[in-house]
């Protein structure tokens, strides 16, 4: 199909009007915020239209030099998909400016490149611009255990929020490298903060990268405030902050008693680490099989399950070319549900009996064992000695993370609703194969970027599988195998250290 350019009169079409509209409107609400004062700061915004692919609309950009409070639509810049100025705002009398399109152009076409975002905000709220100042070496922000971080995408309460910090330059467009290296660093971001300058913000459309800003923005100005309070901001428990004398300080706001974050921090697997094996495979396995009918029935209609059947669908014709034993086809859906979901169960028991695991597989499981949890059938069970191992990392600033192909959303209730009760307080992130696969040390690699440990051996990593514990080895980290019952079986002489609780840690 040809790719058909936008001619003059859609220039002038209502889209392209409804958006210069909305960005002068934002930049002067943004304006009442103090993120765009002194002409500073801008906002970018791509015209929907379904007539074009998100990656060919055109965008719309606020200029530089001008008075935000007083934008109105006609001051507003058309460019192409790829950072062509196709309408430039018509000249204004004196002391006005000749229109020039912001200084922040390069860089919002670099997020549209990267991220195909929907809308980028460039702030230079107060809050943005102190909080990276209090760690002057800091190369990250992080927080965690704050309300408002649900409201960033890909985040919950008890997620640790990294946003990446890169230095400032005299020109906006020298800042176009290092803003590419953070976002290539930092794949789950949304932000981008420059230090002693503002931040950069972007979301798949202008009310996901708004509503993300004056989270980020929040969270900024609470983590300045409770370091005001002497109240660590990164740890779960925002304790007090102690200086290098060990002595307890709070008060006004000085950099001789700076938060300095943890050195080491623990990344644990699941089964045979933290939960016995047999938790898998006498309960959390069984009630897949127990449930997936009664679960295809009820939720048959919804968009979730219907993606979870296009998988399975994908799956199973893969297993029956390569004669996997118990798969069997699937009819054709005129011939009843009843059918189709009697098929899809004969499948999902055979691939759970031969232990055949594929992405299909587990996020149905996923979304059944979400319904167990949320209904309370499922309770989750960890070893007696891992509630006073956490709560004593956790006391000594030692930061926890999990990591498990299980998927986060699991984890999060495995941890939260627990046998012990809720232990997430306990943890500042989870990791599952959307980081890569466990036996990958790429994907330790890049864990310990996402964390923004600058020492991988800084990072013990505690399994029960010899092919992880090499592959975190290699990535640098410090590595232990645990030996429970159950467990297993491995290698002799596969040089390791070895913990039968983790209160040896």
């Amino acid at each position: 199909m040809a790719i058909v350019e936008p001619s003059q009169g859609y220039l002038e079409s209502k889209h392209v009007k409804d958006a210069r509209i909305l960005v002068s409107e934002l930049c002067r609400h943004f304006y009442a915020l103090g993120w765009v004062l002194g002409t500073g700061g801008s906002i970018s915004i791509k015209v929907h239209d379904d007539s074009f692919s998100s990656s060919r609309q055109l965008i719309v950009m606020s200029p530089s030099g001008v008075q935000k409070e007083r934008m109105v639509p006609e001051d507003i810049f058309v460019l192409s998909h790829d950072g062509l100025i196709l309408l430039t705002p018509p000249l204004k009398p004196y002391p006005l400016f000749p229109p020039k399109c912001t200084d922040c152009a390069p860089l919002f076409m670099k997020v549209y490149e990267m991220r195909n975002a929907g809308a980028v905000i460039h702030s230079h709220g107060m809050e943005s611009c102190l909080v990276t100042m209090i760690h002057p070496s800091s190369k990250t922000f992080r927080i965690t255990h704050m309300e408002m971080i649900k409201g960033i995408q890909g985040h919950g309460y008890h997620d640790e929020l990294v946003v990446p910090i890169i230095e400032n330059a005299a020109h906006e467009r020298e800042l176009i490298e290092s803003l590419t290296e953070a976002i290539s660093s930092y794949p789950k971001t949304t932000a981008v903060l420059v230090r002693n300058h503002g931040v950069y913000i972007w979301g798949d459309s202008w009310i996901s990268a708004k509503t993300q800003a004056e989270c980020y923005h929040y969270l900024f100005d609470a983590a300045i405030k409770l370091h005001q309070l002497g109240l660590d901001w990164s740890t779960p428990n925002h304790g007090v902050i102690r200086n290098v004398n060990g002595d307890l300080k709070a008060g006004s706001l000085n950099l001789d008693y700076a938060i300095k974050p943890a050195k080491r921090c623990i990344l644990l697997g699941i089964e045979g680490i933290t939960s016995p094996l047999s938790f898998l495979t006498d309960i959390l396995l069984p009630y897949v099989i127990g449930k997936v009918e009664m679960h295809l029935v009820s939720t048959y209609d919804n968009q979730e399950t219907q993606d979870d059947i296009a998988l399975l669908h994908t799956q199973i014709k893969e297993e029956l070319e390569h004669g996997a034993v118990g798969a069997v086809p699937l009819p054709p859906d005129c011939v009843g549900i009843d059918m189709v979901i009697a098929s899809l169960v004969a499948n999902v028991e055979a691939m759970i009996s031969a232990e055949r695991e594929s992405a299909a597989l587990k996020q149905l499981q996923a979304h059944i064992w979400r319904y167990g949890f949320q209904s309370n059938e499922l309770v989750g069970i960890v070893y007696d000695d891992v509630p006073e191992a956490l709560e004593r990392w956790h006391a000594s600033g030692l930061k926890v993370y999990i990591y498990s192909s299980t998927s986060r959303e699991i984890q999060q209730f495995l941890f939260g609703r627990s046998n012990f009760g809720n232990l997430r307080k306990y943890i500042s992130g989870f990791f599952d194969s959307s980081v890569g696969n466990k036996n990958e040390t790429k994907a330790y690699i890049d864990i310990l970027k996402t964390v923004g440990v600058e020492k991988a051996a800084d990072m013990l990593f505690v399994t029960d599988v010899l092919s992880e514990a090499v592959a975190a080895k290699s990535a640098g980290l410090e590595v232990m195998i645990s030996i429970r019952p159950g467990n297993r079986p491995l290698l002799k002489d596969h040089g390791f250290h070895m913990i039968h609780s983790l209160l040896e840690i």
